[in-house]
């Protein structure tokens, strides 16, 4: 057994969680590794006469590095069990400004070091897997590497700028090298892993906070050169964003609903609260929306709870991507989900819910879950109700009573059809079994 395969077997076997990676992203990964390891090792061979700044610049970086981990370390292992694939840190900052204030050789030294340190003080513990560890550590290296020839190529090229442009010009190149190439060669491996969407391009605040730090980085390296021990003042803005961050993540994860991703039963009556009361301030219409996966039992049933899961994700986002991009959705519970949707009237209401029916008609099982051959019977379906404002009433739980009526009676009527809220009286049916 040669290649990734045995590769995998072997890391697995020494306790490295690396035996479920796809064997395309370990070919990806290793000669990756084996690229940052050779540049550096060839970097540090041909730095070996640095002068006395250089090494004092060197260990005063490191110093502050540490400083700023056991400053921060409660918070980094909070961020780390909490995260997903694009996760914000600190590492932009060692990167660029090793690369713009040292040598290449005392570059490589200085981000080792403090990726190492951080390895055996924060993410070992938090359970960080040490195979996406040596591919971090590799892509932060490459990056930081080409930052420094980016550098010092335009230093020499940039003599004579007007403005005063030749001492920031070089360091902000510095840091569009640096970030290019390092979100490069994660973005190919996060989608070699099956990544896709905004796992990707990580949210807008994500990117904010990883400008900050490209930045701070920037300034750690400009006061390196000129004026050393400024450097310590980065340490209480890079603890401030490494919590800013975590607060983020907090409020994001306590909002979300697990299994789809969308927002959690109680984060989306907050928000169709405050939908309703702009709808009153505005003068205009608003419907609410309750979706009810068609005989989802029978799913757990014959494929089990795993399936089961990411039958609501898949579904999840076929809502989402059916909805206009205002409206929002959320999970209710169990198989329902819920959606409000402003300046939306009967016929509008209706025309959305019936988009998002048929294009849930078009999923299988078998789409949504990988191994599993295309039958018949795995095809999806939804019954929908729709109320909507101000007929079915003003308050969310009128909306949400007159909605779940309407959904009884789509289940009734034969299930996989939308229905608008009762409006004649009466009685409406009870909800089926095995809805």
């Amino acid at each position: 057994m040669t290649g990734p395969r045995a590769v995998r077997a072997a890391l697995g076997a020494r306790g490295w969680p690396v035996a479920g990676a796809p064997s395309t992203l370990l070919a990806y990964m290793f000669p990756i590794e084996a690229i940052a390891l050779v540049w550096s090792a060839v970097a540090i061979s041909r730095g070996a006469h640095s002068s006395l700044r250089e090494l004092a610049s060197l260990g005063l970086l490191i110093v502050i590095a540490i400083g700023f981990e056991e400053g921060s370390r409660r918070s980094a292992r909070m961020q780390i069990r909490m995260s997903s694939q694009l996760r914000t840190d600190m590492t932009s900052v060692w990167a660029v400004a090793g690369a713009v204030a040292l040598s290449s050789s005392l570059a490589v030294l200085l981000l080792g070091a403090v990726l190492v340190y951080d390895w055996f003080r924060h993410q070992r513990p938090a359970g960080e897997d040490m195979y996406r560890k040596l591919f971090v550590v590799s892509t932060a290296l490459i990056g930081c590497l080409v930052a420094g020839v980016a550098y010092r190529e335009f230093v020499v090229l940039g003599h004579g700028l007007p403005w005063a442009l030749a001492g920031p010009l070089p360091v902000l190149l510095a840091i569009l090298a640096y970030t290019t190439v390092n979100r490069l060669l994660v973005t190919v491996g996060l989608v070699l892993m099956g990544v896709r969407g905004r796992g990707l391009l990580g949210s807008r605040d994500d990117n904010l906070i990883e400008l900050a730090t490209l930045c701070l980085g920037g300034l750690v390296s400009i006061a390196v050169l000129n004026e050393p021990w400024l450097a310590i003042l980065v340490i209480a803005p890079m603890v401030t964003l490494q919590r800013g961050a975590l607060v983020r993540e907090l409020e994001t994860a306590a909002a979300t609903d697990a299994k789809t991703g969308l927002l959690n039963a109680v984060a989306w009556e907050q928000l169709a609260q405050r939908e309703l009361s702009r709808a009153v301030r505005e003068n205009y219409d608003v419907a609410v929306l309750i979706v009810d996966v068609d005989r989802f039992k029978l799913v757990n049933d014959r494929y089990g709870h795993l399936v089961g899961d990411k039958v609501l994700r898949g579904i999840g986002r076929c809502l989402g991507a059916a909805m206009r991009q205002y409206d929002t959705v959320g999970r209710f519970g169990g198989e329902e989900f819920v959606a409000v949707l402003p300046e939306a009237d009967d016929v509008t209401a209706m025309i959305i819910a019936e988009r998002v029916r048929a294009r849930v008609n078009q999923l299988r099982v078998s789409d949504l879950v990988d191994g599993l051959a295309p039958t018949d019977d795995d095809l999806l379906a939804v019954s929908i109700g729709v109320s909507c404002t101000p007929t079915d009433g003003s308050d969310l739980q009128d909306l949400l009573h007159a909605a779940d009526h309407a959904l009884y009676g789509a289940k009734a009527a034969g299930r996989n059809r939308v229905q608008l809220a009762h409006r004649g009286g009466g009685e409406l049916p009870e909800r089926v079994s095995h809805s």
